[in-house]
């Protein structure tokens, strides 16, 4: 297959995911699913390329913020421990994820720190679902010399994006739906 019609391709499966997909966010308390914890969540549902329904927590991680997290996230220890634990909130979130592609940046990352915090509190697992994600597409698409590095701030920037990810979960998830757009050639 030539690379023209494999962009042809992923373009399309790009369009396709933003008829029915919810947009998912994590932040965490670090990088490592099987040690850290889930602080922030927010799952944007979309229908025909627009925003419908936006599920959104701050969730008690059980343990004070390291220092750096509160500087990436704003988020302090004292707004973390009036929130619900993550428990609570991981029924309805396998339920907003039910059902439809899940896209995300780096969406592996914020999948493992679902699934792992729902075997840690032994919650029911979610329901297996596609997932894509648009860091990779961005790799696929977009030559490394027009963008410097994927991260998601880098790639709002270049192609002048609506909106800013901020390391707060609705900004980043509104973000990735406008890069979702942008890489989809809608």
């Amino acid at each position: 297959m030539n690379p023209r019609s494999a962009h042809d391709e992923l373009r399309q499966s790009l369009r396709r995911s933003l008829r029915d997909c919810v947009v998912v966010d994590c932040e965490t308390t670090g990088l490592d699913p099987d040690n850290d914890r889930i602080i922030e969540v927010a799952a944007l549902r979309v229908r025909e390329g627009r925003p419908v329904a936006l599920f959104h927590r701050v969730v008690d991680p059980g343990r004070s913020l390291p220092g750096f997290i509160t500087s990436l996230t704003g988020l302090t220890d004292q707004q973390v421990r009036q929130a619900p634990p993550v428990a609570d909130i991981l029924g309805d979130l396998s339920a907003f994820l039910a059902h439809d592609t899940v896209v995300g940046h780096n969406v592996g990352f914020d999948l493992a720190f679902i699934d792992a915090e729902i075997t840690t509190t032994h919650s029911t697992p979610r329901a297996a679902s596609l997932s894509l994600c648009t860091a990779e597409s961005a790799r696929a698409l977009v030559p490394r010399s027009r963008v410097g590095r994927y991260r998601l701030n880098t790639l709002a920037e270049a192609f002048d994006l609506d909106h800013r990810p901020s390391h707060r979960t609705v900004s980043d998830v509104l973000a990735t739906l406008d890069l979702l757009h942008y890489l989809s050639g809608v």
